[in-house]
């Protein structure tokens, strides 16, 4: 189930890639009219100019639901070459839940975009547009937490308080700068409850303030947390932050943004199929992959080369 922080595992070859079949030719794009400050809008209609000159069909949606009722006819889905996330990792995660049996390219417009940064995937309609039609392919890991899935990360503590609060108060496109109120105020009133992790069978593996589980080694404002992390290994990357309060917390956060090397009292590290979080503060919240989560308990698991993405390389 785990392995000591001492340990690391093990880097597995990169899965078989596969290319699209050249038959199937409609590209359907969920936008995200929300997503980050909303710059990248022209980037979107050089994406669909140029798939059309590539000679693909494109259908563009902004209404999920309307997108859910297109895919839901039986003549389109084996016309479907994949679907597009335009917007950030919230808009991906959204594919991921509700239409994870077709490839998903992503068209980074979000204020994070941990997975096109992953995939070395600019903010450009022009690139995107060729890799589509290339149509190299790779399946990923995906995580599940209380059922609902997500392919970066789930964590629980004071960086998933402040995601609720953004949240909470978003009103539409938001920036860098529309984290600093949340994180202020998360700050000022997070109460730092012990969070205990256990194995499937219960068996407690560590306790501490703040958990991430991830599927990728970098999380949001290019934090280092997970550095071993992969989606290919049919596991996640787990860390149980040790240390409580305010000033602590800070500095590792600070020291981690640095890339110094951890002590090995703050932190417990290990590798897991499944596993369960639970809070001695109750109802603490999550997030996963920069959106609000269910509360705690949670339980978490990985569901091995689960989701095809469309890939630089």
């Amino acid at each position: 189930m785990a392995t000591n922080e001492s340990v690391v595992p093990a880097v597995l070859d990169q899965p078989t890639a596969t290319t699209l079949p050249v038959n199937r030719r409609l590209v359907v794009i969920q936008r995200n009219p929300t997503s980050g400050s909303g710059r990248g809008t022209k980037q979107l209609l050089v994406l669909i100019r140029e798939l059309r000159k590539l000679g693909f069909r494109v259908r563009l949606f902004a209404d999920r639901s309307r997108l859910d009722k297109f895919l839901a006819q039986p003549q389109v889905g084996p016309l479907v070459r994949c679907l597009v996330a335009a917007g950030g990792d919230g808009t991906v995660g959204s594919l991921v839940n509700r239409h994870s049996k077709f490839p998903i390219a992503t068209l980074p417009l979000g204020t994070e975009n941990l997975l096109a940064r992953y995939l070395q995937i600019p903010r450009c309609g022009n690139t995107l547009a060729g890799l589509i039609k290339s149509g190299r392919t790779r399946a990923f890991d995906i995580g599940t937490v209380n059922g609902e899935q997500f392919l970066l990360m789930l964590s629980v503590g004071i960086d998933a308080e402040v995601v609720r609060r953004l949240h909470a108060g978003r009103t539409g496109n938001i920036q860098h700068i529309s984290y600093l109120k949340p994180i202020i105020r998360s700050f000022m009133s997070y109460s730092f409850p012990t969070l205990s992790v256990h194995a499937a069978d219960g068996q407690l593996l560590a306790e501490g303030t703040h958990v991430i589980a991830t599927n990728i080694p970098e999380y949001g404002f290019r934090f280092p947390f997970s550095p071993e992390a992969n989606p290919n290994d049919g596991l996640l990357d787990v860390r149980i932050l040790k240390v409580k309060g305010r000033l602590a917390t800070i500095l590792h956060a600070v020291r981690t943004r640095l890339g110094w090397k951890h002590r090995k009292s703050e932190i417990v590290r290990f590798n897991a199929k499944e596993f369960e979080i639970r809070s001695s503060g109750g109802n603490t919240p999550t997030q996963f992959d920069g959106d609000p989560g269910p509360n705690c308990p949670v339980r978490a698991r990985i569901c091995p080369a689960a989701m095809t993405l469309v890939v630089a390389e």
